[in-house]
C-alpha cells in the first residue's frame, strides 16, 4: 500500500473514530470539522486540497508499524492519538503567538473566539488520549495499553518543556545550537512517539523498539530544523502561514542562532538589537533577513537538516531495523527533508561557532 492509500485509509479511521466519539455540544462538532476541514461534521472530505496538513506524524507510525510486521492496522489506534494531540498543540500554539492563519486558513480562535478554540483543543486532547483505550479490545494486556499511554503524556510533557524554553528564549541571545536541538526535538517529539507507539504494537523486541525510538529522535529533530528554514526561506502557500513570523515573535529557531554564531561582532550587535525591537515591522525583519543572509544561515540550517536525516537513513539501516522491511521509511525520510540547493555555494560555517557548540553525535531522544 503506498503512502497516499495509508493516509486515505487513515483519514476514513479518524474520521470514524471522531463519530463514534459523537461529542455533546454542536459547536464542538462544529469546531472540530473546522479544524479537520471537512465539509460538515457529517462530511469527511476536505474543502481544499493539502488543507488537512501533511500528516506526517500517523504517516510515520503507519509505516514504521509495516515495516516491523507487514499491517499497519495494528498502529491506527496510536496514530490517531498521535494525531490529536497534535492538533491540540497547533491550536494552542496558534492562540500564543497570535498566528492568525493554519493551513492557508483562518486559524480556530480567529474563526470562534480564544475561549472557544482552547475549549476545542482540550476535548481534542481528551479524544486523543482516548484512542488509546481501543488497544485492549484489540487483545493487547491493560499494563501494556497503559505503558502506550505513559509514553504519549511523557511527550507531552517533552512537548510542554519546549513551549516554556521557546517562550523564556524570547529575550537570550546566550543558546547554543545543542539547546536549539533539544527545543526542536520537543516540538517535534510527537514524531518520535508515533514512531515509538506504532513500534511498540508491533513488536516485543525491545532492541528493535529502542532502534526506532533513536531513528524517531533524529527525524523529529530535522522536521523542526527544516521547518524553521521554511518559516524564513520558504513558500506561504506550503507553509499555510506568513513568512518571518517567527522573526516577529522573537523566536530563537536554528537558524537565528545559527546566524548569530557566525556573524562578525558588529553585525552580532546589529542583529541582536533587531531581534529585541519589541515589535519588528517590515523595516526590521528584512534587515534581520539581510544580516542572517550575510551570515549564511540559511546554509548551515540546510547543512544540519542533511546530517540528520543521513544519520536517520544510516540507522534504519544497522542492526537490528536490518531485520525490518524498511525501503518505504528510507524513501519517505529524504522526501520529507528534500530542500533545493542553494544558489551560490554556502561558505563554510566559521569555526569558532563550532568550537561553541560540538553536533557530531546524533541526539540521544532524552531530555538533557
Amino acid at each position: 500500500m503506498n503512502p497516499d492509500a495509508l493516509l486515505a485509509q487513515f483519514d476514513d479511521e479518524l474520521f470514524a473514530f471522531l463519530h463514534r466519539e459523537r461529542p455533546r455540544s454542536e459547536t464542538f462538532r462544529r469546531m472540530v470539522a473546522d479544524h479537520m476541514d471537512w465539509r460538515a461534521w457529517d462530511d469527511g472530505r476536505p474543502t481544499a486540497p493539502d488543507a488537512r496538513g501533511k500528516r506526517v506524524r500517523p504517516l510515520l507510525s503507519l509505516l514504521t508499524a509495516r515495516a516491523i510486521g507487514a499491517d499497519h492496522h495494528a498502529a491506527i489506534p496510536a496514530a490517531i492519538a498521535v494525531q490529536l494531540v497534535h492538533d491540540f498543540s497547533i491550536i494552542l500554539d496558534d492562540i500564543m503567538d497570535r498566528d492568525r492563519i493554519r493551513r492557508n486558513r483562518p486559524a480556530l480562535w480567529v474563526s470562534h473566539g480564544t475561549g472557544h478554540a482552547m475549549t476545542a483543543a482540550a476535548g481534542i486532547y481528551v479524544v486523543g488520549l482516548d484512542a488509546l483505550q481501543d488497544y485492549p479490545d484489540q487483545g493487547l494486556t491493560h499494563t501494556a495499553t497503559r505503558d502506550l499511554t505513559r509514553t504519549l503524556l511523557e511527550s507531552c510533557l517533552e512537548m510542554a518543556d519546549a513551549q516554556h524554553l521557546d517562550l523564556d528564549w524570547e529575550q537570550r541571545f546566550d543558546i547554543t545550537l545543542d539547546e536549539v536541538r533539544t527545543v526542536a526535538l520537543g516540538r517535534s517529539c510527537l514524531i518520535r512517539c508515533g514512531i515509538e507507539l506504532a513500534a511498540a504494537v508491533s513488536t516485543p523486541d525491545r532492541e528493535i523498539r529502542a532502534a526506532f525510538r533513536e531513528f524517531g529522535a533524529l527525524v523529529a529533530t530535522a522536521f523542526s530544523i527544516v521547518d524553521d528554514h521554511r518559516g524564513l526561506w520558504g513558500s506561504e502557500e506550503r507553509n499555510g502561514k506568513p513568512l518571518h513570523s517567527d522573526l516577529r515573535g522573537h523566536k530563537k529557531t536554528y537558524p537565528v542562532v545559527a546566524g548569530q554564531l557566525a556573524c562578525a561582532p558588529a553585525e552580532r550587535s546589529r542583529l541582536r538589537d533587531l531581534l529585541a525591537h519589541p515589535e519588528p515591522g517590515d523595516h526590521e525583519t528584512a534587515e534581520i533577513m539581510r544580516l542572517l543572509d550575510g551570515a549564511d544561515a540559511a546554509g548551515a540550517t540546510l547543512r544540519e537538516v542533511d546530517r540528520l536525516r543521513a544519520l536517520a537513513v544510516e540507522r534504519l539501516r544497522t542492526p537490528p531495523l536490518t531485520r525490518c522491511a524498511v525501503a518505504d521509511l528510507v524513501d519517505l525520510t529524504r522526501r520529507l527533508f528534500a530542500t533545493p540547493a542553494p544558489a551560490t555555494a554556502p561558505a563554510p560555517a566559521p569555526a569558532s561557532a563550532e568550537r561553541r557548540t560540538p553536533h557530531g553525535n546524533a541526539p540521544s531522544g532524552q531530555r538533557r
